[in-house]
Order: structure tokens, then C-alpha cells, then sequence
């Protein structure tokens, strides 16, 4: 039997799932997507992970047409600089494929490769991407479908292009929502300003902040803000010619946040986010101006402010409706956690979904992402646990710290380190615990190298790890000798000549 679904809102979470949901289920599904034409995205330019792939295989969809058509690079990882101090570099990367197959289960469970590489201060990514490519704005040789790899996109330019695609079998409709009907906490219509009316079996939140269907649902709202009080952007598209395209995203920390800046193809996406609780919007834009200028010698052209509340919902599928994307709630902009998230939203929707309601889909789904979220905001908080304290802002971050950033730093301070079975259990996290590890060492947390040698002979490892460790070494090396120039692949694909 046909069932009908209504997404609200046109951004890049709504345009994923109304083409995901028409994908997955064809003719079955009734797919109606309502948003405001003329209103603009945020635009700050989209850091996303490797999940992002999954999406576009199913909507049919390519790397190299989003770089032909949406102006997209490749990126390997996040580059972070001055989180400990003026000179502080870390790389977080993703898993290069070669070097990942030489793991066996035990390595990877006890995470002995980053361990030994930290014993014999020798670490570069363990098996993930190595610093080279950072360095020589480099990518890997091989075809691109072969190797794991994120993009970096336009997300206005992205979700008109998606959905111009699947114009003619999703019913696109434009205009504002301004009534929704509610009865036993479930929306039986919503009503747009022209006066018309839509009724559908499950109702999807795309709105973004704004969270036009979801909040008429009474939902209940977790608040992160105690311990991570970022809660404003200031997005400035910066373009500027450029002879090299990194193929990573940059998080540059400031004495009141941090900068991100995301290489597309014809111009850097650049933000600041930061805490309204330590800085006002005009100095973060003297700040941020100030930086733009040292930079790359331009000044902040934009006005904007984006507010956002650090936290999310607690249930994110209330009767009829489920709310996505920003609609569901926001950590912040570092790690490029929010489309991850959404396409896990969006994928399990259509595991549990058969156009039925049922309380138990609902709950396990609630569950699931009452999980996940809570993962990224733990992950995103020890990314601040830096030990700066240079400003009211970095003491606050330091001084201030949730009980199990506690745990970890007693742990780490008496010569452990992290594993998998530190993590064990949810089935929803996006950060294991060679991206916790990966953090603590870049930011200097592993001091104690004899505890964390002990640990690995005690298990009988150390020999085993250090024998892998030189052989992913060479294999990575093997690799990077053939890398290409990122710039000179990316104006190959777009045909420039």
C-alpha cells in the first residue's frame, strides 16, 4: 500500500531525504518536499566523512559530479593548529585502505598500532593517512572509487543539484509553513500561507533551528551548553585565487574559538565559531577579521551571525513526526558531524519505517540517536580538553569539565590508553577509540610512554604491533611516492586545461 511522506525544508537534510526516501522505496512512497524558495542557505561551504558516499551510491550520484558540477574537493582529514598553543599541529585522518588490511582483530581491538607508534614516538595516523599528503597538498594516485576518501562541497549548490535530478518524481512544493495540527502528539495537517493544506503518515523535520513541526510536539530538550557553550558562526565565503587546494578542512583555534576553513574549488568557505558567554558578536567579527587578514589578506565581507543552541532532542520521533539534520539538534560545526548524522537519521528512518507507526520502531530509533548524539558531544568536548588557558574562554573549556573527561585523564595519566572495549556496546557511535586516542596524543596527553609499553607487553602484543607498524610505514610510503597533485586532479576532472 502507498504511503505518503512530507518533508519540511529545502536544505541539504531535506533534499537527502526526500531523494533517499524515493530512492529506497519508488512508487511505494509519496514524496511531497515544502520549503521557502527564496530563502538562502547558510552557505558556509560543508565539511562532510567518508558516510557521505553511502548517500550519494544510492541516489546515484558520483565524486566526480559533484566536482564537475558542485564545485567539490577531496578530503582526507581535519588539520587543527593552535589548540594547545601558538605552534600546536594534529591531523586526524581517515583510514588509508592498504595500511587498514594489514590489521588483524586484536590489533585493532587493543589499538596496538597507534600504542607502539606513541612508545617509539613515531606516530602518523597508525593506519589512517599520513602527514605527507598534508604537506604537498597531495591525494592518493588510485581512482577515487578505490580509496576512502570525504569531500568538501557547496551545500546550496549540492542540494539544488541533487534535487534537480529528482525534480519530476518528488512533488517540490514552495512555501511557508504557518499552521500545524496537532492531536495526541501527532500532526494530522500543516497549512503553508497560501492557504494550503497537506496530510501525510509520517511528517519529516528538515526546518533546520527553526524546527517548524517537531517543537509543536512538546519535545524534550538536552542542553549541552554547561560544558560546550559554542553557540555562534560567523560563515564568510572567501574568494580568492589559489595555486594548491589542501585536501583537508582546518579548525585553527582562537582565544575565543576556533576557525574553519573548508577548500572548495572556487573558494574557501570560512567560519568562526565561538561562545557568546566570552565574546560579543563584534569582537568575534574584529577577531575573525582579523585573522581573514593575516590569512589570506582579504577582510570579512559577511554579516551574518548564526545562533544555534548547543544540545538536542532527547526524542527526535514523536508520533508521526521525526525531526533531522540542525532540526534535531546541533553540537557544532568541528569534525563535520552534522550530515554524518543526518545520513544515519535518514538510513535508519527507512530501516524502520514500512508506513506504519509503531511504538517500538520509534523508541529503538529514539534510543539510537540519543546514543549517537551523545557520542559526538563527548568526542567534540575532549577535542576542547587542551589545557590552554590563555583566555576566559580557554579556562572555562579546562577548568570546567564533565566527569568523564575526568576519567580519561586518570587513565591516561597512569599509563593506559584507550581501546575499543572502552566504547563497546551502543552500535550507534560515530568516534571510536583511535579518534580519542588520535586526539589525546595530538594534544600531548600521552606522556606516560613506559605505562602505555607495559600495557602492550602485558598483552603480549608489543613485538606483534611493532613489526605491523614498520610494514604499514612502507606500505604507506609505497603509496604516497605515486600521490598526485589535488589542484592539478581536481582542474583534470573539471576539464581545465
Amino acid at each position: 500500500m502507498k504511503f505518503k511522506i512530507v518533508v519540511v525544508g529545502g536544505g541539504t537534510a531535506g533534499v537527502m531525504a526526500a531523494t533517499y526516501f524515493r530512492a529506497y522505496w519508488g512508487d511505494l512512497a509519496d514524496i511531497t518536499m515544502i520549503y521557502d524558495h527564496k530563502k538562502p542557505g547558510i552557505g558556509v561551504g560543508e565539511s562532510l566523512t567518508p558516510i557521505f558516499d553511502n548517500y550519494l551510491k544510492a541516489v546515484g550520484v558520483t565524486t566526480q559530479d559533484l566536482i564537475k558540477h558542485c564545485n567539490a574537493t577531496i578530503k582526507l582529514g581535519l588539520k587543527f593548529t593552535k589548540w594547545i598553543n601558538e605552534d600546536s599541529v594534529g591531523w586526524h585522518s581517515f583510514p588509508h585502505n592498504e595500511a587498514w588490511s594489514k590489521i588483524d582483530q586484536v590489533l585493532y581491538d587493543f589499538c596496538a598500532i597507534d600504542a607502539v607508534d606513541y612508545v617509539n614516538q613515531q606516530y602518523d595516523g597508525g593506519y589512517n593517512y599520513s602527514t605527507n599528503y598534508i604537506k604537498n597538498n597531495s591525494i592518493p594516485s588510485v581512482d577515487n572509487n578505490t580509496y576512502r576518501h570525504a569531500l568538501h562541497i557547496d551545500a546550496t549548490v549540492l542540494s539544488k543539484y541533487i534535487l534537480d535530478r529528482y525534480r519530476s518524481v518528488i512533488n517540490v512544493v514552495d512555501g511557508i509553513v504557518t499552521n500545524v495540527a496537532v492531536e495526541n502528539r501527532s500532526i494530522t495537517s500543516i497549512k503553508l500561507q497560501d492557504g494550503r493544506e497537506f496530510t501525510a503518515d509520517l511528517f519529516v523535520d528538515a526546518s533546520g533551528f527553526e524546527r517548524v513541526l517537531i517543537k509543536k510536539l512538546n519535545p524534550e530538550w538536552v542542553d549541552t551548553s554547561n560544558f560546550l557553550p559554542t553557540n555562534r558562526t560567523i560563515p564568510n565565503p572567501l574568494f580568492k585565487d589559489f595555486d594548491y587546494i589542501p585536501p583537508y578542512t582546518t579548525a585553527e583555534a582562537t582565544k575565543n574559538g576556533w576557525i574553519l576553513d573548508v577548500p572548495l574549488s572556487n573558494r574557501h568557505g570560512t567560519g568562526y565559531t565561538y561562545s557568546s558567554q566570552f565574546t560579543s558578536d563584534e569582537e568575534a567579527k574584529q577577531e575573525f577579521n582579523k585573522w581573514l587578514l593575516e590569512k589570506y589578506n582579504v577582510e570579512l565581507t559577511s554579516d551574518r551571525v548564526l545562533k544555534f543552541d548547543s544540545g538536542y532532542y532527547k526524542d527526535e520521533w514523536i508520533g508521526n513526526c521525526v525531526c533531522i539534520g540542525l532540526a534535531s539538534g546541533f553540537v557544532e560545526p568541528l569534525e563535520a558531524t552534522n550530515l554524518h548524522h543526518t545520513w544515519i537519521q535518514i538510513d535508519m528512518i527507512t530501516r524502520l519505517y514500512s508506513g506504519k507507526q509503531s511504538l517500538f520502531n520509534q523508541k529503538s530509533y529514539n534510543n539510537r540517536m540519543h546514543l549517537l548524539l551523545e557520542d559526538i558531544f563527548r568526542y567534540i568536548r575532549w577535542f576542547y580538553h587542551t589545557g590552554r588557558q590563555d583566555s576566559e574562554f580557554w579556562k572555562y573549556m579546562n577548568n570546567n569539565v564533565p566527569e568523564y573527561i575526568s576519567d580519561l585523564t586518570e587513565l591516561i595519566d597512569s599509563g593506559g590508553y584507550l581501546t575499543k572495549d572502552h566504547f563497546a556496546g551502543s552500535g550507534s557511535f560515530m568516534f571510536e577509540a583511535s579518534d580519542y586516542n588520535c586526539i589525546a596524543y595530538a594534544h600531548s596527553h600521552y606522556k606516560n610512554l613506559d605505562g602505555i609499553k607495559n600495557v602492550l607487553k602485558s598483552r603480549h602484543l608489543f613485538d606483534h604491533a611493532n613489526k605491523i607498524s614498520k610494514e604499514i610505514k612502507d606500505l604507506k610510503q609505497k603509496y604516497f611516492d605515486s600521490a598526485v597533485d589535488h589542484k592539478m586532479w581536481i582542474d583534470y576532472i573539471k576539464g581545465k586545461k
